[in-house]
Formats: C-alpha cells, sequence, structure tokens
C-alpha cells in the first residue's frame, strides 16, 4: 500500500538519463525545446503539488499502519484540539478563539448524543418519544414567544421553514395544487413579495426548490423619501399587489423582517397585516428581533408578530446552544393540509432533532431563558448609548424620531466621527455604526438631527475611502477586543459599516458591559488615528509631489495617507514599457519589503495600481507622526536600492567583457603553445614518448585569469596556484596611506644631501647646533633600516612581494600562513619609496 503512494517521487526516479531505453531515438532541437519547456512547467507546477500529495498520502498512510490496531481516545481528541484551534496546521499563526460553553450549551452537546442514540430503539417506541418531545417543545415555544395556537417545524437551514410554510400556502390557494402540480399554477401564476433588504439569494433558493420561474419572486423596494431606508416601502408593496390582481396573478405571500439581517430594522408589521388581510396574502416575519418577543415589555414593532401567520426562530443562536435547530411556528385551520403539504417532517429520525432543544428548556427554564435574551438586548443599548456618547449623529429619519441630545461643543456637532443607523421607537438587538468625516451637521439650536432638519449630511471623503477605513476599523477593532467581534457588512446607500449582534456572539464570547467600555476607548483611540489621517492626506501629497524620483497615486479607494510609486532615474530614459512595468513594480515591491521589516511596518502595504503596476501604500499612522519624515523613509529607501540596482548593472557589464576578455586571452595562449610544442606533442603516442625523452617545461602550462573587481582588469592566476594564496596587483598607483597632519617643510636654499637634512624634517628632530653629529646617527639610522629591510625582504617571498623599490606595485592580502600583516609590509614599502626618493 506504501508502494502506491509514492506519487511525488516518480519524477525523480523514472525519468532520469539511465533509464531513457536505447532504441529510442535522439530528439530534434525543437524537439528537444519543447520538452526542455513542458519539462520546466512540470517542475514549477505539478511536481510541487505532486510533492506535496504524496507527503500528505504517506503521513495519513504510516498513521494507519502505526494504528492499525486503533488509537486511545486521549489522543485522538487532543489532535482533533489541535485541527479545532489551529485555522491553518502549516502557517501555525492563524488561531481562532475558543468559544465559551455554559451549562445549557453543554446539555444540548449532550442531547445530540443521545438523539443518536436513540435511533437505535424501536420504532414505535421511537415514535412515541418524538410525538411527546415536538409537542412540548412546541408548546414551551409558542408560550415564550407569545404564538399561541401554532405548529412548529423544525429544520437545520434556516430556510427550509419558508420552504415549507410557502407549500402550505400553495396548497391554500390552489385546491388542486397536490394532485395537478405546475398545471394548477399555471393560468394563475402565485406572487412571492420579499423585500430588497431580505438575504441574498432567499427569494431565488424558493423557487428553485418549488420549482417556479423567477417571475413568481417580486422584489419590494425599501423606503426612499419616509421611514427607514433598510425597510418595505408599504405604499408600493400595496399598489404592486394590485397590478398583480389585476393581471390574473395571484399574490400568495409576503416575506417581512424583524430586523433585517444587515441593519437590523424592522419592517412595518402592523400595515403589513391589514394589507395581508385585505387581500388575503399570507405573512411570514423572519429576523433576529423576533428574540424581544419573550421580554417583559416588548416593543410595539415587534408585538404585531403575534398576528402574522408564522414566523421562524432561531433558540440555538439566540441562546448560545450549539447543533439546535431552527424553528418555524405557523398557523393553519386545517391539520390535514399541513400534513399533505409536508409541512411536517417526513423521516421519523429526523423528528429527534428537537430533542437538544427540549432538553436546553428544560435545563434553562423561561426565566433563564429571558435572562439571556434581555442581556443580549442590554449588551445592544449599552452599545448605542456609549456611541451616542461620543456625539454621533442618530440617523433616525422616520416620524417621531428619537429626542436624544447630542453632547459636545459647537464644533463636535459639526465635524462628526460616528454614525449610528438606529430605528425610532425600535428596540433592536443589532447596533450598525460607521466612521464618517462628515462636515454639515444638524441645527444646534434644535439639538437633535430630526426630520424638520435638513437631509443626510455629506461627507467631505469620497464613498470609496471611507468604506476603506471602516474596513481597517472593524479589523483593529476586532484584533483588539476579542470579548467584542463586530461584522463588516457592505449596505448599499451606506457603504461599509460595523455591525454588533450580541445575540449572536455574547454567549459563545463571554461579552460583558466592562468589555463595550473598554471597545469603546478603542474606538476613541482609533478614530483620532483615523482624523489625523484625514488631516493629513493633502500635506501628504503636496511632499510626495515636492520629492524627486517620486509620484503620488490617485487612488480613493485606498484607506490611509495615500499611495507612492518610486520612479528610479534610469528608468526614465528607458523607451521599453514592458521592461520599465517590469522593473518599477520590482523595485516597488522591495521597497514595501523593506519597509515592513522596520518598525512601522505595519502601516505599509503594497497595492495595485489602475495600470496594474505595483506602488507603496501607506496607511492610517498615529498622531504626532511626521509627515515629511514618513516621505522622506521612503525616498531613501528607494534611492538606496537604485543605487545598488546601478550598481549590480555595471558589475554585471565589468564581469560579461571580463569573461570575454579572458576567453579571448585563453584561446590566443593556446594557440601560441600549440605552436611552441610543436605537432608531434599533439599526437596521443608520439607525444608520450616526446615527452619521456624531452620533458615539457613546467611552466609551458596555460595559466587561468581572474577578474579584479575593484579594478575591473584581467590577472593571472600563476602566482596565486604557485604562493597558494590570492595576490592582488594594483595598476601602477601606491595606495594612499591616511596619516596624521604634519607641517609644511621649509623650502631649502642648497641641494639636500645625507649631510645636511633640513630643520623639522622627519628623519631627524635635533636642534641646529646638533648638525655635526647627524652624519654618525643617520649612518647608524641607516644601517639599522637596512637591517630591517633585508629581514622584510626575506618574508615578503612567502607572501608574493618582488621588491622593495619605487617599481614595486604588489601588495599581498592577509593569509593565513603570512606572519607580517599587510599595514606592516605597505608601510615599509612607503617608508623605503620615501628614503630612495630622498636619496
Amino acid at each position: 500500500m506504501a508502494a502506491k503512494v509514492s506519487v511525488g517521487h516518480f519524477a525523480a526516479d523514472e525519468v532520469s538519463p539511465t533509464s531513457i531505453p536505447n532504441h529510442v531515438p535522439t530528439a530534434k532541437p525543437s524537439t528537444r525545446r519543447s520538452a526542455s519547456v513542458e519539462s520546466g512547467t512540470k517542475k514549477m507546477f505539478m511536481e510541487p503539488s505532486l510533492r506535496e500529495m504524496a507527503v500528505g498520502l504517506a503521513e495519513v498512510v504510516q498513521q494507519m499502519e502505526a494504528h492499525s490496531s486503533g488509537q486511545k481516545i486521549d489522543e485522538i481528541v487532543h489532535k482533533l484540539e489541535a485541527i479545532i484551534i489551529q485555522a491553518d496546521l502549516d502557517s501555525k499563526l492563524a488561531v481562532t478563539p475558543t468559544p465559551i460553553l455554559d451549562k445549557a450549551a453543554q446539555v444540548a452537546m449532550l442531547g445530540q448524543s443521545i438523539a443518536a442514540y436513540c435511533n437505535t430503539i424501536d420504532p414505535a417506541h421511537l415514535r412515541k418519544l418524538t410525538t411527546r418531545v415536538i409537542s412540548d417543545t412546541t408548546l414551551w415555544l409558542s408560550r415564550i414567544f407569545r404564538f399561541d395556537d401554532s405548529s412548529a417545524f423544525f429544520h437545520s437551514d434556516s430556510r427550509d421553514g419558508l420552504l415549507r410554510v410557502c407549500r402550505l400556502a400553495l396548497s391554500s390557494k390552489y385546491d388542486k395544487y397536490g394532485t395537478d402540480g405546475f398545471n394548477a399554477l399555471y393560468t394563475k401564476p402565485p406572487i412571492i413579495y420579499i423585500s430588497a433588504g431580505a438575504r441574498p439569494g432567499l427569494g431565488q433558493y424558493i423557487c428553485t426548490q418549488l420549482g417556479l420561474p423567477l417571475s413568481s419572486l417580486c422584489t419590494v423596494p425599501c423606503n426612499t423619501v419616509f421611514g427607514s431606508q433598510h425597510t418595505m416601502d408599504i405604499a408600493t408593496l400595496e399598489r404592486l399587489i394590485k397590478d398583480d390582481e389585476g393581471s390574473s396573478k395571484i399574490p400568495l405571500m409576503v416575506v417581512a423582517n424583524a430586523g433585517t439581517p444587515l441593519a437590523g430594522h424592522t419592517d412595518n408589521l402592523n400595515r403589513l397585516r391589514t394589507i395581508c388581510d385585505e387581500y388575503g396574502v399570507w405573512l411570514h416575519v423572519e429576523g433576529h428581533n423576533l428574540a424581544t418577543l419573550a421580554l417583559g415589555t416588548v416593543p410595539t414593532s415587534v408585538l404585531a408578530a403575534k398576528r402574522v401567520n408564522s414566523l421562524t426562530l432561531q433558540p440555538g443562536v439566540w441562546l448560545g446552544l450549539p447543533g439546535v435547530t431552527s424553528v418555524t411556528l405557523y398557523k393553519t385551520a386545517d391539520p390535514a393540509m399541513s400534513l399533505a403539504a409536508g409541512v411536517g417532517p417526513s423521516q421519523l429520525h429526523d423528528r429527534l432533532s428537537a430533542l437538544p432543544l427540549w432538553l436546553s428548556l428544560q435545563s434553562l427554564g423561561h426565566n433563564g431563558v429571558v435572562a439571556k435574551l434581555k442581556y443580549a438586548a442590554d449588551l445592544s443599548q449599552h452599545m448605542q448609548q456609549r456611541l451616542n456618547s461620543l456625539g454621533s449623529i442618530n440617523l433616525s429619519p422616520g416620524k417621531g424620531s428619537s429626542q436624544g441630545t447630542i453632547e459636545g461643543s459647537l464644533k463636535e456637532i459639526f465635524t462628526k466621527t460616528i454614525q449610528v443607523l438606529a430605528q425610532a421607537d425600535v428596540v433592536s438587538t443589532v447596533v450598525v455604526f460607521k466612521y464618517g468625516d462628515r462636515r454639515e451637521g444638524p441645527d444646534p439650536d434644535d439639538g437633535s438631527y430630526t426630520e424638520a432638519a435638513e437631509d443626510r449630511p455629506v461627507s467631505s471623503l469620497p464613498a470609496p475611502l471611507l468604506d476603506a477605513f471602516n474596513s481597517w476599523l472593524g479589523s483593529e477593532l476586532n484584533r483588539q477586543n476579542l470579548g467584542v467581534p463586530v461584522d463588516v457588512v457592505n449596505l448599499d446607500k451606506d457603504g461599509v459599516c460595523l455591525r454588533f449582534s450580541p445575540l449572536q456572539s455574547a454567549s459563545y464570547r463571554g461579552t460583558t458591559a466592562d468589555d463595550i467600555d473598554n471597545f469603546m476607548e478603542s474606538l476613541k483611540i482609533l478614530i483620532e488615528h483615523l482624523n489625523f489621517t484625514c488631516e493629513h492626506r493633502l500635506e501628504f501629497q503636496e511632499a510626495v509631489e515636492s520629492r524627486e524620483n517620486l509620484l503620488f497615486v490617485d487612488m480613493v479607494s485606498h484607506g490611509g495617507l495615500g499611495v507612492i510609486q518610486f520612479i528610479p532615474e534610469y528608468l526614465n530614459a528607458s523607451k521599453n514599457k514592458e521592461t520599465t512595468a517590469k522593473e518599477l513594480d520590482k523595485i516597488n515591491a522591495e521597497i514595501v519589503q523593506r519597509l515592513q521589516a522596520g518598525e512601522n511596518g505595519s502601516s505599509i502595504c503594497q497595492v495595485q495600481t489602475g495600470g496594474g503596476t505595483k506602488a507603496i501604500g501607506v496607511g492610517v499612522v498615529t498622531e504626532g507622526v511626521s509627515i515629511d519624515d514618513v516621505v522622506d523613509l521612503v525616498w531613501s529607501t528607494g534611492k538606496e536600492l537604485e543605487d545598488s540596482s546601478k550598481f549590480l548593472d555595471s558589475m554585471a557589464d565589468v564581469v560579461l567583457k571580463g569573461i570575454e576578455d579572458a576567453q579571448r586571452e585563453l584561446v590566443k595562449e593556446n594557440e601560441n603553445r600549440l605552436m611552441e610544442e610543436g605537432v608531434f606533442r599533439q599526437v596521443p603516442i608520439v607525444s608520450s614518448l616526446l615527452n619521456w625523452f624531452s620533458p615539457p617545461p613546467k611552466e609551458a602550462t596555460i595559466k587561468g585569469r581572474s577578474l579584479n573587481l575593484t579594478s575591473g582588469a584581467l590577472e593571472s592566476t600563476e602566482t596565486t596556484y604557485k604562493l597558494h594564496m590570492q595576490v592582488q596587483k594594483e595598476s601602477g598607483v601606491t595606495p594612499t596611506r591616511k596619516t596624521a597632519p604634519r607641517k609644511t617643510p621649509s623650502t631649502p636654499t642648497t641641494p639636500l644631501t645625507p649631510n645636511s637634512t633640513p630643520q623639522g624634517s622627519h628623519f631627524g628632530e635635533g636642534e641646529p647646533e646638533e648638525v655635526e653629529g647627524e652624519g654618525e646617527e643617520e649612518g647608524e639610522g641607516e644601517t639599522q633600516r637596512r637591517v630591517q629591510k633585508r629581514d622584510l625582504e626575506e618574508l615578503q617571498p612567502q607572501a608574493g612581494l618582488e621588491g622593495t623599490g619605487s617599481s614595486s606595485s604588489t601588495a599581498t592580502t592577509t593569509s593565513s600562513f603570512q606572519e607580517v600583516t599587510q599595514a606592516d609590509v605597505s608601510e615599509s614599502i612607503v617608508e623605503n619609496e620615501d628614503e630612495e626618493n630622498l636619496k
């Protein structure tokens, strides 16, 4: 079995030169080139993936062979924990937060195990058990959520409940629907009305599952003038129903929202109930705000849900019960019709899905359920109050809007940072807010943004830039506050917003009021960073445009100071656009990598411009950062890379030229050797006899060439092989030696002789009256210098030195076999040259 798994190793073992049969003909050059391209493609793309697959399969097979008799449960659980915690086992970086499970959640998980065990009992006994569980759970839910005299359908997919009640509505509208099917709908097709603020794809899913054409789906737009812009336009709905009735169509169902999926707004259920009763249309409601039906004080807008035909509840999400199914409560006068429509579960084992919820409701009790839902609603209200305390604009354009006072100075009122998308007189469990640089606000005398004020304030920043800022804000808030998760949602009219739904997350994250307070502190700091960034965007653009080699890229979709491109000078003269674009991408990508490795690398990112080239994106910066320093840092990094690129280009030219010159010299030297040795030495047998009688000189062999990268000159390798060390020859120029500053010697009136050294010379430091003894002292000093010179000359052959006169131009590098350092040798050479010049 293990032999079959070695997928990634056949390429290296089988496709080898020795494995090619001898009878295979040699490929032509074109065939070889195509084969080499194909093999290169395989090595680049196919072989790495096959190798990874082979490694993975080998590990699985190894585990199966090692644990053929089974593993211990502790090892299995430990392995499963590692898989759950680590989102990516290869990166070892992304770690998901562990959810918090309370007693009710543990009971729900236990109920799933018990349900699996109950599937093994006798079917007759199981039927009695499931009937008792479903009846009890239905009764408890109908009383908790104030939906009396209703039946329940339990389903894992939250959309299946709407699908079943649609079938029930079709059976009630069309008498022959159960027997004739689509033929009963042909003459008068049904119409389903869904709000534009509903879940994406919900209407298409219903039509697909019921076999209805998309023409049976009617999307009702949201309000544009009065009321919330995220709720259904009631007047438009009524007009559509009238038009459909006049067109021989049957209005079948209206799907309303008690808490839209994104904004959390509730449709006008009272008005919808009136219209549906007038035209005989089924009214179905879904949404998270239905959870407030269980509270002691139910909002007026949600209380109307008691009179609808059906509603979908999600107790598993609201109460933090993992694996608990959704429930659709519906009212019907004929129970037989619901059975004919297939509203109830068709399989006996599917009825056991209510068992975990049955156990959890008994564990929590009525007070426990209400306490959990109230706690989530309180967290939502606390978040909204704290957001309003920031001096925010409460977007409540409907009638009877809340008269909350906007606190703060006049400047704070007219320069807003956070907008809360709230709905008037509605207690919502969802808080949606966004960052915005608003420059027009309500009248300071009114103190609140009501319908009497002007239209919605206009932002001074473009919408794509605000969307980018809000996306960054959401990611930073989630990174800094794990206990208060926010979702980044995109609303059609408001753009990117942040959504906080404690009903969906508070149970698993253990969110508290203190967590929200900490969340608000983080939000204030991040808002200061955003405000500072917005205020200095123009300064950043001016600073970039004032620098050479920098180009400011106008990208409103980048959330930060702006986007820069560094353009090297050697690219300005290039006429090849393709080469220029590649070099531009290369150097800008390298700048991004270097800047990201620095201290403030988190604010640097790589951006793709509209022209397809890469650029440097400078993100949100903290308050106090110098804009000039940021621009200078980018410019200096680019100049360093530009200089290094120029050096590499020049070095490449030098190396290429050196290789060509070395080849020519070697070819010429080889020809000269052939001419010197003669023809007989080239014949295999004759050359051996001739070399035995007359051995060739050892120095007649061809010497190699080495390229001096400092001077760009070719040098022979004869000295290197002879002395076993590298000897670097200078081009006739004595290396400059840094010395301490000296006094300028006076100009002599008589020619210099060994016995007439001027005062102040570096050869003697005596006074004028001691000139008589100068000759003797000089003779002794010169004798000593000659001894030192002789000692150095004895050591220099080991280092490859050939002389010490003024014509000497050889400097030996430091070697581990030398005992005299290079500094001593060079100092000796300079002193000897000075002596010769003086003589």
